[in-house]
């Protein structure tokens, strides 16, 4: 089989500005800002534990260690994104944002190093997220990879982005996996259905942002493929 294109298929949605790796320039504005912010954002915490314990002292906690983990997140330094969402939540901050977040943090280590216990964790924070707020899809669709992927559900994992296509004919990225799902399975017609529908959808939206037009083209690319194979050419 090809290779369908998947519009932005990823377990996380951390969004990393230019190569996003150790590779990047030590220059980069964008990694020395977030450098600064952690140094910044370290010093308060240090300032606030500090502290005795009364008025605002454990929100403020939980709120700067939040803080301090989605700039680990977008640096991709794991350990640190886990550890920092870890003490947010000890200081109280249970929000659905901070267990999705703290999700996809134990997901990417855990992915990255094939360590089962934060599979595990990621799975338990993930279902935390949408038991706060069942209509946060982000934390749906983040579990639902989860489960077919680094569990190897396939089934359940099916179901799960089945239902939240159902939910939202606007949740883009969800489509696209359910037919990347589909076509895995050895159903390249169903893929095709799903990929013709969203076609049709994102033909009818006005505007042409880039993510718009990246989501058209890669849909239409993904129907020529799986329409030349059916076809046996």
């Amino acid at each position: 089989m090809g290779r369908l294109s998947t519009a932005c298929f990823i377990a996380a949605i951390v969004a990393l500005s230019g190569c996003g790796d150790l590779s990047c320039p030590g220059s980069n504005p964008l990694r020395s800002s977030r450098s600064n912010a952690i140094a910044y954002l370290k010093k308060k915490a240090a300032e606030y534990e500090s502290r005795p314990a009364a008025g605002d002292r454990t929100a403020r906690l939980g709120q700067i260690y939040y803080d301090l983990g989605m700039k680990y997140l977008e640096d991709g330094n794991w350990d640190q994104a886990v550890a920092s969402f870890e003490k947010s939540m000890e200081y109280g901050k249970k929000s659905a944002a901070v267990h999705y977040y703290a999700a996809v943090s134990y997901a990417n280590r855990g992915k990255e190093l094939e360590r089962e216990e934060d599979i595990r964790r990621a799975e338990y924070h993930y279902r935390q997220a949408t038991a706060i707020n069942p209509d946060y899809l982000d934390a749906h669709y983040g579990l639902a990879i989860l489960v077919y992927y680094e569990k190897g559900d396939t089934a359940t994992g099916t179901g799960m982005m089945e239902r939240i296509v159902a939910r939202s004919r606007t949740y883009y990225r969800a489509q696209f996996a359910l037919g990347k799902f589909y076509y895995e399975q050895g159903r390249p017609e169903k893929a095709l259905s799903v990929y013709e529908s969203l076609h049709s959808e994102l033909e009818k939206k006005t505007g042409d942002s880039a993510l718009l037009k990246e989501y058209r083209e890669q849909c239409a690319e993904n129907i020529r493929q799986l329409m030349k194979e059916l076809s046996g050419n």
